[in-house]
């Protein structure tokens, strides 16, 4: 099957590794606001990775969690509504309110907290400019529209991530392709979900748009099931679902065992030529995971520290793994 002229689809057909800043580079800003986004930019990134959910009024805002709690200062802006014992859910608020809220603070506060600078390490490396703009609390979560449009206008690719809840996939995906089709944004987005549903009907309804597949398991075959089954363009792996040691970080066999299995993601996806983009790749030495995966053929991986990643992993030498050819 012929498939629609996409950047995307180009990008993979491209040998060197594609580094994709996840959620931007939300190691020196907060995750999914444009600020981390224009970081990833300067910092070398050809692709960020978003997540989107609807507002209460069906607008598609950009946040990763369904809790408004951790990236924002809901639960304190609404401490006196006994609905906010939870920290308020995004489809809670329509999106007037949503963009009210401060997306920065948490992100420097001293206490920390999961993605926070303090928990990635970077509290003393951030810049002059993103420590102010979260002190100052005008850090605000991006509108897609918004987010779209920094990713038009810098000539970069985006992965918009579907975060789908319950019954709202419909709506979700349509609010997502009438805003990509308004933005002019078609041939540079990958919209991807671990909704494998959602992203058939968005392989069906809009093939000028490229699709990914996200697992956190295994997949059977998973080179047939992306393009045959949901007919999606890239699978989009975590490290555990392709089989790595923990110990070690080594992908496929581990010592002197000889266990095909745990490199048969590799060859299906060969054997179907779909892309495997693997989350979330921190290891960013010159000879860590990043370049592991590169040499067993995955075309790219998602990084909160995408600068990093770009200088250390994209040397011309990759070092090929010992004992770990693929099978055919």
């Amino acid at each position: 099957m012929t498939r629609a002229a996409n950047l995307w689809r180009d990008r993979f057909e491209d040998p060197r590794p594609l580094i994709v800043a996840h959620r931007g580079d939300s190691a020196h800003a907060p995750e999914n606001t444009l600020e981390a986004a224009c970081l990833a930019f300067e910092a070398g990134a050809e692709a960020w990775e978003f997540d989107v959910r609807l507002s209460r009024d069906g607008q598609a805002v950009v946040i990763h969690d369904a809790y408004l709690k951790r990236t924002t200062d809901a639960a304190r802006r609404f401490k006196n509504d006994t609905r906010s014992a939870n920290g308020r859910r995004v489809d809670s608020l329509d999106l007037a309110d949503l963009l009210e809220l401060d997306a920065g603070s948490w992100f420097i506060e001293a206490e920390g907290g999961p993605r926070s600078s303090l928990f990635f390490g970077t509290r003393e490396h951030l810049s002059d400019e993103i420590v102010a703009a979260c002190r100052s609390g005008s850090v605000r979560l991006p509108t897609l529209r918004q987010a779209l449009r920094l990713t038009v206008e810098s000539g970069r690719l985006a992965n918009v991530e579907l975060k789908i809840d319950a019954e709202e996939g419909n709506a979700l995906v349509g609010a997502v392709l009438a805003e990509v089709a308004e933005s002019s944004a078609e041939e540079r987005v990958l919209i991807s979900s671990f909704d494998h549903e959602a992203v058939a009907r968005v392989a069906r309804s809009a093939p000028r748009i490229a699709t990914g597949v996200l697992s956190g398991q295994p997949l059977f075959d998973p080179g047939r099931y992306v393009r045959e089954w949901i007919g999606a363009d890239a699978y989009h792996s975590s490290i555990d679902a392709l089989g790595r040691n923990p110990t070690t970080g080594k992908i496929g066999r581990s010592g002197s065992s000889r266990n095909d299995d745990r490199l048969e993601p590799f060859a299906s996806l060969r054997r179907s030529a779909v892309p495997l983009l693997v989350f979330t790749v921190d290891d960013f030495t010159s000879n860590g995971l990043a370049r592991r995966l590169f040499s067993l053929g995955a075309s790219g991986v998602f990084s909160d520290f995408p600068g990093e990643t770009i200088v250390n992993a994209l040397s011309p030498e990759i070092e090929y793994l010992e004992d770990e050819s693929l099978p055919e």
